[in-house]
């Protein structure tokens, strides 16, 4: 049975991309959060983590140099950027295969950030040409529901990479062959196995419009280098050409609103603060579908009243749930990240070693509570969290402290979803169809560039100033974008296909 070319209806085409993007969330789920959550509780630091989750992002920053060649080479045979996508599917799942054998340990930490910095290369390859077809497939009137519908799948592809790797570890109960959870190595395979059911029941049978290529295979050198000449001019003009096209070059890398609650500051914080692999996988969930529901309804809120109102309240919206947690964790004292400290198990000779959570104030306490298993004499207090579990110290955390942490993050994911797909769909919006892997990709890839950044100087400030001064720059910060946005304003719309339109309020 041959299966249906998603790109031939309007349903069709939100299905495609919204799918699409789900492949790109999962690696990020992936590497963002389960494995950032697994490393934590091996002992690297907030720092380190920080470091390695930027690194995720680096080749998401600079995706917008696979945009030329995106554009400029293909085959009609494989379809121009359905063959990309194919191509670049597979090979994450290669590089999946490579990181198996490694133990995630800081010791391996290099070596795991050089394979995954590869694998998200490939991810972010996939994205060019994704952006690419959404840009020449969709209709005018369907972007701003097709953004939504896009980021909320990439949001939903994200539990599916980390939370449900989570639950795999931590066991599921409902399941008998799952009740003990399995070994971390083997949840490579289910993200794998996720990303090539999207290759084969949706990017396999798409079938999209032949590009003409404008010389003979003969005259092709030539050709291609006039027109690779008349590509950048044309995105040089894209880009720099209007006081539109700069703004929103310019909106695109600095922070769009406050971050850290959905970066590494979310996940270490977390493991801190006593949740389970389970609870952590929890969060990620409900975080991941109510990012996804309000990032459809932003979409569709934006495309009625307008797309740059709309994004200077959401912006607002999202410095109030990191305002508030960072006067939480100030009132109640939980300023300074605890020290992980790697312990020698003595009492089973098949298990050469185990890890612990210390709590240490770094602010200069007197004393730190913990809790483990009952395999020592210490002055701590001991608490067996399951049979088989790995030793467990952690800090006494102030009453309330987790429920304030839960639903700051709610709120700032509603908040976060609402402007995503807004601002996404005013780059579309701005960006020239005649160049659009290049343009769009770029406005992404500078997005990603400060996600890398932002995740990098966190970590520092977290294990220097600690959680609640991270928070208030974070928010404080997010909040510069609205300079920029009354220059995105533009009452008239060019009508030739490539001029640069702006958004209209």
């Amino acid at each position: 049975m041959r299966l249906p070319n998603l790109l031939a209806s309007k349903w069709g085409r939100l299905i495609a991309f919204f799918c699409l993007y789900v492949t790109e969330g999962i690696p990020l789920g992936f590497t963002a959060t389960a494995i950032a959550t697994q490393l934590r509780r091996s002992g690297v630091g907030p720092k380190e983590i920080g470091f390695f989750v930027g690194w995720l992002y680096f080749p998401w920053a600079w995706k917008w140099v696979m945009g030329p060649i995106v554009d400029l080479f293909y085959s009609n045979k494989l379809g121009a950027r359905r063959g990309w996508i194919i191509g670049m599917q597979v090979m994450m799942v290669i590089t999946l295969m490579f990181c198996v054998p490694l133990e995630l340990t800081e010791s391996n930490l290099t070596l795991l950030t050089s394979i995954i910095l590869v694998h998200n290369f490939f991810c972010a390859t996939q994205d060019v040409a994704i952006d690419a077809l959404a840009c020449s497939t969709l209709k005018p009137e369907e972007r701003g529901l097709a953004n939504g519908l896009m980021f909320a799948g990439q949001t939903l592809g994200i539990p599916l990479g980390g939370a449900c790797v989570l639950y795999l570890i931590d066991g599921v109960s409902w399941l008998p062959m799952l009740q003990d959870g399995i070994p971390f190595e083997q949840t490579y395979f289910f993200v794998a196995g996720c990303i090539l059911l999207v290759t084969i029941f949706v990017a396999l049978p798409m079938r999209e419009e032949p590009l003409v290529r404008k010389a003979s295979e003969g005259d092709r050198g030539a050709e291609m280098r006039k027109e690779m000449g008349d590509y950048l001019k044309t995105a040089w003009r894209s880009f720099f050409g209007s006081r539109v096209s700069f703004a929103a070059l310019i909106l695109a890398v600095i922070p769009a609103g406050a971050a850290a609650l959905n970066l590494a500051l979310q996940k270490t914080l977390a493991v801190e603060l006593g949740m389970t692999d389970g609870q952590i996988a929890d969060m990620e969930v409900v975080a991941s579908v109510i990012w996804a529901a309000c990032c459809v309804t932003g979409g569709l809120i934006s495309d009625r009243i307008g797309h740059l109102k709309s994004l200077a309240v959401f912006l607002v919206l999202m410095s109030i749930p990191t305002l508030w947690l960072g006067f939480e964790m100030e009132r109640q004292g939980y300023v300074m990240p605890v020290e992980i400290v790697q312990v020698e198990d003595t009492a089973d000779s098949s298990k050469s070693t185990t890890s612990r959570e210390e709590s240490i104030d770094k602010e200069g306490a007197d004393e730190a509570i913990a809790v483990g298993t009952d395999l020592e004499e210490t002055a701590v207090e001991l608490v067996s969290e399951k049979a088989d579990s790995v030793a467990s110290f952690k800090r006494s955390v102030p009453e309330g402290l987790v429920d304030s942490f839960w639903w700051a993050v709610m709120f700032y994911m509603a908040a976060q979803g609402l402007m995503y797909g807004t601002r996404t769909a005013v780059f579309m919006q701005i960006s020239n169809p005649a160049v659009a892997a290049t343009q769009f990709t770029a406005y992404m890839a500078m997005m990603n560039l400060v996600t890398a950044y932002t995740s990098w100087w966190q970590g520092v400030v977290i294990e220097s100033r600690g959680y609640p001064v991270t928070l208030f720059i974070d928010a404080s910060t997010g909040l510069i974008c609205l300079a920029v946005l009354p220059f995105l304003f533009q009452k008239t719309v060019s009508a030739p296909v490539t001029s640069i339109p702006a958004p209209r309020d």
